[in-house]
């Protein structure tokens, strides 16, 4: 019987603690102030039943403005929301 030949090395076969370097990971800790740096808004995805009609005037204002479908909802939303807190 022949020995097979090994076609490299088990990573997993030992323990990478005593020389593990890894100097290439750029850090991405910021260690500068960040007191008065504002928080991004939290998001959540969310789901509604609307009129095709409806998404198709939404999908055509994203395209002509260049963004995304998300981001026109949440500003058409916000404007009307708006309004309806002025009417109080």
């Amino acid at each position: 019987m022949s020995k097979k030949t090994s076609l490299g090395h088990n990573p997993l076969a030992y323990s990478l603690k005593s020389h593990a370097s890894f100097d290439f990971i750029k850090n991405t800790q910021d260690t500068s102030d960040t007191s008065n740096v504002e928080k991004p808004k939290q998001k959540k995805v969310t789901s509604y039943y609307l009129h095709e009609e409806t998404i198709d005037r939404i999908k055509a204002v994203a395209e002509q403005k260049g963004e995304s479908y998300s981001s026109v909802v949440n500003d058409f939303l916000k404007v009307m929301l708006d309004k309806e807190n002025q009417k109080e």
